[in-house]
C-alpha cells in the first residue's frame, strides 16, 4: 500500500522527520512513497520571479534526488492532495506541521476531504529547527 508524503515548505531528503515517518509506514505495509509537491495559486500567484525561480530550482534538486519520481501538480490542495491519495491507494499523507494561519487551515480542510475517503493526515515535525510554540519560558 502507498503512503503519500506531500512536500510544501520543507524540501530537504535528509533529515526529514514527515519523509522518515512515511517510509516506515510503507515499509511496514510493503508499499511505497508517493512524494507530492502542489503548487497552490494561493501562495504561487502573489509569488515575484525570484521567489518562483528559486522554488523551481528546488524542486528540481528535489525531484532529482528522488531519481525523477516527484509528482508537481498546480491546483486547490485541498482537491490535489485527496485525489492522490485515492488515485495511489495510500491510506495516510504524511506532511510537517505547517504553523502559519493559512496552512494551519488548508491543512484542516484538506484533512476533512482525506477523512472522507478514510485517509489521514499524519503531521510529523516541522520545517523549522524547533516547531513553533513548543518553547516555553
Amino acid at each position: 500500500m502507498a503512503t503519500v508524503l506531500w512536500f510544501r515548505r520543507d524540501l530537504r531528503r535528509h533529515d526529514n522527520p514527515a519523509l522518515l515517518a512515511a517510509a516506515q509506514t510503507s515499509a511496514a505495509a510493503d508499499g511505497e512513497v508517493v512524494p507530492l509537491f502542489v503548487v497552490d495559486p494561493v501562495l504561487w500567484d502573489p509569488a515575484g520571479p525570484v521567489r518562483r525561480a528559486c522554488l523551481a530550482a528546488a524542486l528540481r534538486g528535489l525531484d532529482a534526488a528522488l531519481d525523477g519520481r516527484l509528482l508537481v501538480l498546480h491546483g486547490d490542495p485541498r482537491l490535489v492532495v485527496p485525489e492522490v491519495a485515492l488515485a495511489a491507494g495510500a491510506r495516510e499523507v504524511h506532511v510537517a506541521e505547517d504553523a502559519g494561519p493559512y496552512g494551519r487551515r488548508r491543512d484542516q480542510e484538506v484533512e476533512a476531504g482525506l477523512a472522507a475517503d478514510e485517509v489521514t493526515l499524519v503531521r510529523t515535525g516541522s520545517p523549522y529547527a524547533v516547531t513553533p510554540g513548543r518553547v516555553r519560558k
